[in-house]
């Protein structure tokens, strides 16, 4: 497999990065949250568990 650019979405305020795998990894800024995910909807069901972040940490 080659390189490729991570996919990013935003779940309530919280960053949801997809990366090779695919595995799917929660942040609040540099910090992971949680363990890595097999499922976006998993990592996002894990985001919307949190105290909401607004605005988006990036």
């Amino acid at each position: 497999m080659g390189w490729k650019t991570p996919k990013v979405e935003y779940v309530n305020g919280y960053r949801i990065v997809e990366l090779e795998g695919p595995t799917f990894k929660v942040y609040d800024g540099d910090r992971q949250l949680g363990e890595d995910f097999p499922y976006s909807g998993e990592a996002a069901a894990h985001a919307k568990s949190l105290p909401t972040l607004d605005p988006p940490r990036r």
